[in-house]
């Protein structure tokens, strides 16, 4: 199972559900508007998958916000 990017509804990526593309990763939607959302916005929302991603890898205490 996965999960929608753009409203974090649980997808089965098996069946045919909207999915999408971008920088070599599929993605799965639950309907096509989550998709459309996804593909205005794709990369400020794989930006912040991969801020959150640093966030649980790095060493110590993580400082959200301005410095």
């Amino acid at each position: 199972m996965d999960f929608d990017p753009v409203c974090g509804k649980r997808v089965d990526a098996t069946q045919s559900s909207p999915n999408s593309e971008y920088k070599k990763k599929r993605y799965f939607f639950c309907s096509e508007r989550c998709k459309q959302a996804f593909e205005r916005e794709a990369e400020r929302m794989r930006l912040h998958e991969l801020a959150k991603v640093g966030a649980l890898l790095s060493k110590g205490r993580v400082r959200w916000g301005l410095a």
